[in-house]
């Protein structure tokens, strides 16, 4: 990965985590002001109610113990959370690390086989040449050849060769050297140059 892109994902990362956090807090607010209006609430009513002047005092401890616990809850929740995002993102980065060494590892292959592919072409290149040479004389000294004296030895020969030779010649010269041949290897030899 590029380095913008491991840049992006650790402010996404960071991002994330405080939107959780942001969240978490806000209703962490409201369950820490609401025992408050929980007790505000249940003094009024207790002043109108007959005989409720002792239950009040009662549900509001009882509220604030759960707050308590809820509030306690949450944070142990959001630690652990802010935990697994931290693993997450050290895992996320360990991965991009071994990326980017095996991105660079395929762009030094990669040149390597470039380099070695611009200094074998020319060779290639000769070569070619030379086997085209090679088969352009062949095809003149077997074309000068009188169709009789040249089909026995172009009937021994492998059908490449003699195939290479057959289309450097003139289409007469060729025409006149194939009734010559065994019947089996002029038809084959016929079907090959029909196929190129």
């Amino acid at each position: 990965m590029r380095p913008s892109e491991t840049k992006a994902g650790g402010w996404i990362g960071r991002g994330l985590r405080v939107a959780v956090a942001v969240a978490l807090g806000g209703k962490l607010a409201l369950l820490v002001l609401a025992p408050g209006e929980g007790r505000a609430l249940a003094s009024g009513a207790a002043a109108r109610a007959e005989g409720g002047a002792a239950a009040a005092p009662a549900g509001a401890a009882g509220a604030s113990i759960s707050t308590r616990g809820d509030v306690r809850t949450l944070l142990d929740a959001l630690e652990k959370r802010q935990a697994e995002l931290d693993a997450r993102e050290r895992e996320v980065a360990s991965k991009e690390e071994r990326l980017a060494l095996y991105e660079q590892d395929v762009i030094a292959k990669v040149a390597s086989l470039e380099e070695i592919e611009k200094r074998l072409s020319p060779r290639a290149k000769a070569a070619s040449q030379a086997g085209d040479a090679s088969a352009e004389s062949l095809a003149k000294i077997y074309g000068a050849m009188k169709p009789e004296a040249a089909a026995p030895i172009l009937d021994r020969l492998d059908d490449p060769t003699v195939l290479t030779i057959f289309r450097r010649m003139k289409e007469k010269q060729v025409g006149e050297i194939l009734p010559r041949m065994s019947r089996e290897r002029a038809i084959a030899l016929t079907q090959a140059l029909a196929e190129r």
